[in-house]
């Protein structure tokens, strides 16, 4: 039996889409730190992965869906801090004339 991977939430992306809106400075702040704990996620399950083994601890479905949720709430607290991967992003992002441009017609509202 498989564990549901991480996923990108659609409430969360109708919210950050809403927010986008009213204020797009703080949408892809909130977008690029998503982003980057998915990236950190998907790191931590890769390492997880490794071919070395110890079997102390048996493989069963209850401590990989632990392991899954642990993978994911490292990923989120790690994210979204300054100087990270997604502020990295973000100010490259802010600096692209499509960026400029959305953040013009909000202000302009």
């Amino acid at each position: 039996m498989k564990v549901d991977s991480y996923t990108l939430h659609f409430q969360n992306l109708t919210q950050i889409r809403e927010l986008a809106k009213r204020d797009p400075q703080l949408a892809l702040k909130k977008l690029c730190a998503e982003f980057e704990s998915l990236l950190w996620y998907e790191i931590l399950k890769g390492l997880d992965r490794g071919d070395i083994k110890s079997g102390f601890f048996p493989e069963t479905l209850e401590r990989r869906i632990f392991q899954d949720y642990l993978y994911q709430e490292i990923a989120r607290r790690v994210s979204g801090r300054e100087g990270g991967l997604g502020d990295y992003l973000r100010k490259n992002l802010e600096k692209s004339p499509y960026f400029k441009n959305k953040l013009f017609k909000a202000e302009n509202r």
